[in-house]
């Protein structure tokens, strides 16, 4: 399975819209609050380079909130952690709150075990103790 990302836009888009796994679409959304940024498939040291390149195009607009849907990804390794804590440091260095939603499954093990969930803002989700 491969990665692939697209970036949600606020506005649905005219035309279909349709996303293709495997390939990456990035849709711009119209002024506002924040925008949103969905990854699907498997994060590993292969595809975690994909999914900087989209959070990185996303953050250089310096949105107020920039949502990370991770609720399609079934798996993800230490490159891929890494990579989301880059993203967090960027954006809290310019301002941007950046929000991780929808994980479950083993990304959310991984989360627990490293006590990420406690650093990262993921509202919704329950944190260990």
């Amino acid at each position: 399975m491969s990665l692939w990302c697209a970036r949600i836009p606020r506005r649905p888009p005219r035309g279909d819209g349709a996303e293709v796994p495997g390939d990456t679409q990035v849709a711009s959304g119209g002024p506002g609050l924040g925008d949103k940024v969905a990854i699907h498939g498997r994060i590993t040291i292969a595809t975690s380079g994909e999914m900087r390149r989209v959070l990185s195009n996303s953050l250089r607009a310096k949105p107020a909130n920039l949502s990370v849907d991770l609720s399609d990804v079934s798996y993800i390794d230490t490159s891929g952690l890494a990579t989301l804590v880059e993203a967090v440091r960027i954006a809290r260095k310019q301002g941007t709150r950046l929000i991780l939603g929808g994980i479950h499954d083993q990304p959310r093990y991984l989360f627990e075990v490293t006590h990420l969930d406690r650093l990262l803002d993921m509202p919704g989700q329950e944190t260990s103790k």
